[in-house]
């Protein structure tokens, strides 16, 4: 089995690339390098840029150059409540896509895509059996748009809408890409910023957030 590492940014891939992974050539603006994770072989894509249509790309690569047979997303993200603490880790259950409207022709609400049932979209139910049966946390919901979100009050209505207790700006791009090439994913997120930080505090706190990635991977791959 080929497992293939989604980040959004190096600095989410650091104790990757800390571990020994050897950069590949022939991948244009992306940076892919190999490694292994436990006994298996797997690929890390890092996009040249942040957001879904980077992320989506990324995890395509991963799945049709390398022939990844699941994908393992790893990012930090932002906490849409004070019930979720700075630098607590999380695998995300389920996905809204807050930015996709098509209500005025269809009649769907904000959020809905037509392809599936509900306006959110389930991560894959076996997988995060899996990894829960060996990394017990929590399961949340993930907003996910091409916005970064510093507001607190835009913080508390995404959840008050959605229900959702974090979000980035990438998960809804891997969690399609894979649903639409019948690949499983796993999403692991950490917080980075709480419901009152924004910008700076993001700043200050992603390398922190993401420094036990690896050791998370590791540890979720004795399960698969």
């Amino acid at each position: 089995m080929t497992i293939g590492i989604f980040t959004a940014v190096v600095t989410e891939a650091l104790s990757f690339l800390d571990s020994g992974a050897v950069k590949l050539s022939g991948d244009g603006a992306f940076s892919v390098y190999k490694l292994k994770l436990g006994r298996y072989d797997a690929v890390l894509c890092c996009p040249p840029s942040v957001g879904e249509i980077a992320a989506a790309s990324a995890c395509q690569l991963l799945i049709t150059k390398y022939n990844a047979d699941v994908i393992l997303n790893f990012g930090v993200v932002g906490a849409l409540t004070d019930k979720t603490s700075l630098f607590s880790t999380v695998f995300v259950g389920d996905v809204v896509h807050y930015d996709m409207d098509t209500s005025e022709i269809d009649s769907l609400p904000v959020g809905r895509y037509e392809c599936f049932d509900d306006v959110a979209v389930e991560c894959d139910k076996a997988l995060l059996k899996k990894a829960l049966s060996v990394c017990n946390i929590p399961v949340v919901r993930c907003a996910s748009a091409d916005k970064f979100v510093s507001d607190a009050a835009k913080k508390t209505a995404l959840n008050a809408n959605y229900g959702a207790e974090v979000c980035d700006m990438e998960s809804a791009g891997i969690l399609f890409t894979c649903k639409f090439n019948n690949i499983p994913c796993l999403m692991v997120k950490c917080i980075s910023d709480s419901l009152i930080g924004g910008a700076d505090e993001y700043e200050q706190n992603c390398v922190k957030a993401a420094q036990n990635f690896m050791e998370l991977a590791t540890e979720i791959c004795v399960g698969l």
